[in-house]
């Protein structure tokens, strides 16, 4: 068990990577293929982080998404006789260690002593309070290797990276999954699929249930827009799953017309309403949410403008 969690949260990869160039050129190709903010990887999954002669420090970002738990590259230049090389080691942030084995220890350290108290009979602690420290040492030994088990082809996408911006010799070309299912469905498509499909069920159960459950409608009601919704966007999550062309297109509408109706549905200058400023302030806050996910949707369009596969 010991040596389990060692190589669960300590296990780091040694990687080597020896480039074609000089040190200085070397340098300026990985910073031309990667991104210094994670912000910049909105749109598509890249590799993020800092680079230069002494320091080099990369993870694979893929967008909306967030694992503590995901390897990190650490390493630097240095010239071996007469080559460059770029040396480190593949692993979790050293903050994820220290935090998870902190938390990992106290936690043990409670469930002991719960444990132990539990067996004097002058401070005997109830049955539930003695279990719940162990069930959270299993939910966190769980919640690590479920993160590495998500980012699990990360340390081979990032050494593709790497090879081809350093021409490492020998490097073997593993595409990520965004390009797996080019063939069927993306996994991305899916999920947009699914949530328009659930958003669509949110809005026809606010048309039909909630009023009739006693809850009062807020706001400018534009006709029966729930119902509108919720068709439009069953529509847009079949042809997204299908790929068409009109659905990329389409998700920018409907982006854009359910945030402006959400905004006219606040009521305003109502005693139980929101003052008339509180609009303004999050209409510029709504801006910056569609102006996010409208990057990020706008980057998924290769997924519906690429070559299909000829049928059989």
């Amino acid at each position: 068990m010991i040596h389990y969690l060692r190589g669960l949260l300590y296990e780091s990869r040694p990687a080597e990577f020896r480039s074609a160039y000089s040190i200085a050129e070397s340098v300026e190709r990985l910073r031309a293929a990667t991104k210094r903010s994670s912000f910049a990887a909105i749109g598509e999954a890249a590799a993020v982080g800092k680079v230069s002669p002494d320091s080099v420090r990369l993870q694979r970002v893929t967008p909306m998404v967030r694992n503590s738990f995901k390897p990190f590259y650490v390493g630097r230049f240095e010239s071996r006789d007469g080559a460059t090389l770029l040396t480190g080691r593949f692993g979790m942030s050293l903050f994820t260690k220290i935090f998870m084995t902190f938390w990992l220890g106290m936690v043990a350290l409670f469930g002991v002593g719960f444990l132990v108290g539990s067996l004097n009979a002058t401070a005997s602690y109830p049955r539930q309070i003695v279990i719940a420290p162990f069930l959270m040492l299993v939910a966190g030994i769980g919640l690590v290797a479920l993160g590495k088990w998500f980012a699990r082809n990360d340390v081979a996408w990032l050494t593709e990276v790497i090879g081809r911006a350093l021409d490492v010799p020998g490097v073997r070309v593993v595409r990520g999954q965004e390009t797996l299912e080019v063939a069927g469905v993306p996994m991305v498509l899916k999920g947009v699929a699914l949530f328009l499909a659930a958003s669509a069920l949110m809005a026809l159960f606010a048309e039909f249930v909630a009023p009739k459950l006693g809850q009062q409608r807020a706001g400018l009601q534009v006709g029966h827009w729930n119902i509108v919704y919720a068709v439009s966007a069953l529509v847009l999550a079949a042809g997204v799953w299908g790929r068409r062309r009109w659905a990329w297109w389409g998700g920018f509408l409907l982006l854009g017309t359910s945030t402006i109706t959400s905004l006219l549905a606040m009521p305003v200058g109502t005693p139980s309403g929101l003052p008339a400023f509180m609009r303004v302030v999050l209409g510029v806050f709504a801006a910056i949410v569609v102006g996010v996910w409208g990057r990020w949707w706008y980057a998924q369009r290769k997924y519906f403008y690429e070559i299909q596969p000829m049928s059989r």
